[in-house]
């Protein structure tokens, strides 16, 4: 195989150098410009797995440990929450902004922890001609703003930010390591940064394990006394990690390190469903303690108590499907294989073909392809660690969000390694063209991504006029299921206790709802419910004493 060393800082081209510098700054200021924006334009938003973040952020700042000790939920986001909260102390209404702006910080931290894995690549590829380092950050740069700001997205209230940071940090380290001059403060940093992601997202802890290992086959193979130095990164990693797994081990009353990735097998994989699961697939198992059904025509089911939260069936889905079982039924998992297959092709067509076209042009430009995959192989730490998340998700479920960080890291260290294949093959004056061209075209589609067209925040609207209908903190409420999300109970304070299906929302005759309304009715006054909050459903919202609030589309009836 082919080896490149590294490139020493004492032999760099000032041009390259400059212009480096020039698109370094651009970059920075482009970055904080779009993400800004996007999380100015979605202030008012939210995600129902952000209100278990903030429920769970609130459970931590009450000193609510039982509740707040959640294995669906990785405890590193809400800390972070609770203590930017405790900072503000605001309204109730200013959550979600005060959540983006934190949320924009930790974007800032990603785009910081992206350009420390940068100078790690660019120390390792050929200085002359400049037009090789100059390609590699325009691709680099560009990549990165496009998959934070589209797949990632500051929207979103999730880790999935944090994530990129560590993720970006723990390669940047690897660089280091690999490059047989780092430190042992460099192998601490290394657990240090892998036993927090870990932390930020329970998936992050295979990757722990995986940068740990390819870190104890780097340094073996790099230096003496390697284990003098890995032992304390592992050290770092297990002193951050094995304190939380034995917490949540003893809190849930089991071995666990965190239940995501299983519950996605089951209900992404098994078919199980997400919320009020009450038996099937037999197979399956029999939940041990589920959410109470009142009645079946219509569907009512019950769940004030014990779990805490906005909406107790999904701030702790663990519980209520305690007693599932993952079944590995070949079919299950080659559907899911299927679709995942499909959003990988989909993720790239969608807005990535630009970086596909730069490398199939440079390596058909190439006159030297074998040299090409010894550059390519060169990153193979990196490589790996970028690949891994689409290998583990194979078979389970992904999302953009998922493989952001991810996506960079692959077309970074794919042009970098390509670049250092073709060094002075291709005439430098082509390679910025088909560069420049591609590096346009994805920024044109981070800016487009950067400012989407946000919904009317409808839940704000929904808790004032709740509130004004006398909803007080902490009642409890019934929701009857629709195109209806429950955003707006985290503002009110309200506690969704209840849940009604009247079927097919959309039926254009639907005369068995006045009937089942008026059963239902009776149903949720005895259970205790103050309210009932509807979408538009015909047969129901149009029976007496359904109030419509405001321009929302949505209903709130007082029961007595």
């Amino acid at each position: 195989m082919t080896h490149f060393p590294p490139v020493q800082d004492s032999e760099n081209d000032p041009r390259a150098e400059l212009w480096v510098r020039r698109l370094t700054i651009g970059f920075c200021l482009i970055a904080i410009v779009l993400g800004g924006a996007e999380a100015w334009t979605s202030r008012f938003s939210m995600n129902p797995d952000g209100v278990q973040y903030l429920d769970n952020a609130s459970a931590y700042s009450a000193g609510d440990f039982h509740s707040a000790l959640n294995s669906q939920w990785s405890p590193l986001y809400p800390w972070i929450i609770a203590a930017w909260f405790a900072a503000f102390q605001g309204s109730p209404y200013l959550e979600f902004p005060l959540v983006h702006l934190l949320n924009f910080f930790i974007y800032l931290l990603s785009v910081a922890g992206f350009l420390f894995f940068l100078k790690g690549i660019l120390d390792r590829v050929p200085v002359k001609p400049p037009a090789i380092k100059v390609s590699l950050v325009l691709i680099a740069y560009s990549s990165f703003l496009y998959c934070s700001l589209d797949f990632t997205n500051l929207a979103y209230v999730t880790p999935d930010l944090l994530v990129s940071f560590f993720a970006f940090l723990a390669a940047g380290l690897l660089l280091r390591i690999e490059a047989a001059n780092a430190s042992a403060l460099v192998y601490i940093a290394l657990g240090a940064v892998l036993g927090l992601g870990y932390l930020a997202k329970t998936p992050f802890l295979l990757f722990g394990l995986l940068c740990l290992g390819m870190a104890a086959a780097l340094g073996r193979k790099r230096h003496r006394g390697h284990l003098v130095r890995w032992c304390p990164a592992a050290a770092a990693f297990a002193i951050i990690a094995v304190p939380y797994i034995w917490i949540l081990s003893n809190a849930k009353g089991r071995f666990t390190a965190g239940d995501s990735g299983r519950s996605n097998i089951i209900w992404k994989v098994n078919g199980v469903p997400y919320y009020n699961w009450q038996e099937g697939p037999s197979d399956n198992g029999v939940p041990i303690h589920p959410t109470r059904r009142l009645s079946s025509n219509p569907a009512i089911f019950e769940f004030a108590t014990p779990i805490a939260g906005t909406y107790p069936p999904w701030y702790d889905p663990i519980y209520w499907s305690e007693g599932s079982k993952i079944v590995f039924r070949p079919a299950d998992f080659a559907r899911a294989l299927f679709e995942q297959i499909r959003l990988y092709a989909f993720l790239v067509h969608h807005r990535q073909l630009p970086l596909i076209f730069v490398l199939a042009a440079l390596f058909l430009l190439s006159q030297d392809r074998g040299r090409i995959f010894a550059g390519v192989l060169q990153f193979w730490p990196v490589l790996l660690l970028g690949a891994a998340p689409f290998a583990m998700y194979a078979v389970v479920h992904a999302e953009g969000r998922y493989l952001a960080p991810f996506f960079v890291l692959l077309w970074t260290t794919l042009m970098a390694g390509l670049l250092v294949g073709i060094n002075g093959s291709v005439d430098p004056r082509a390679l910025l063209s088909i560069v420049a061209v591609a590096a346009a075209l994805m920024f044109v589609e981070a800016v487009t991504a950067s400012l989407p067209e946000i919904p009317a925040p409808r839940h704000y609207e929904v808790a004032q006029r709740l509130q004004s209908l006398g909803l007080k903190r902490g009642d409890p409420v019934a929701i009857v299921t629709g195109d209806l999300d429950y955003l707006w109970a985290r503002l009110a304070r309200a506690r969704i206790a209840m849940q009604v299906n009247f079927g097919d929302s959309s039926c254009p005759n639907c005369r068995r709802n006045p009937a089942e309304w008026e059963k239902a009715k009776q149903i949720l006054a005895a259970n205790g419910a103050v309210l009932v909050v509807a979408p538009c459903i015909p047969g129901v919202v149009d029976q007496p004493g359904w109030q419509q609030l405001g321009a929302t589309g949505v209903y709130a009836y007082r029961l007595p």
